[in-house]
């Protein structure tokens, strides 16, 4: 008699189940890592950021009027004084740029893909636009 080689249905049954097992334990942790790489670049960014907008405030006086201003190469005018109205920078006082990127804008909000930050010039707070929540149930916004 001769015997055949192969594999059986019950034995080719077998591995597809393992394999779907292990791709269902798997697939949903790749999945969430994306998210969490978002969220850690979207600390960085606003780190890096409040940083600069910190910097500009101890040099200057006052916080920077928009956002943008703490990538000037030179002063900007004026600057929001805390709580409210506006004063004249004295362009010696000015160190900048306080934050440089490799294409000279302010970098994107990781959650929404642009540059669209929350800034209050009057406290010198800012925040995520996304209106979305961490994975821990924490809004964007109030990060």
């Amino acid at each position: 008699m001769r015997r055949r080689s192969g594999f059986t249905l019950i034995e080719v049954l077998i591995v597809i189940v393992v394999i779907a097992i292990l791709a269902a334990i798997v697939i949903p942790r790749l999945l969430g890592a994306g998210r969490q790489a978002r969220e850690a670049s979207l600390m960085a960014h606003l780190q890096e950021i409040r940083n600069a907008i910190a910097l500009f405030q101890a040099q200057c006086g006052v916080y920077p009027t928009n956002l943008s201003d703490i990538m000037l190469t030179s002063a900007p005018a004026t600057g929001t004084l805390p709580g409210g109205g506006t004063a004249p920078i004295n362009a010696p006082d000015y160190q900048g740029p306080y934050l440089t990127t490799p294409d000279g804008n302010l970098p994107p909000d990781p959650m929404t893909g642009s540059a669209d930050w929350t800034y209050v010039p009057t406290t010198g707070a800012v925040h995520s636009s996304s209106s979305g929540q961490t994975i821990d149930g924490t809004a964007y916004s109030d990060l």
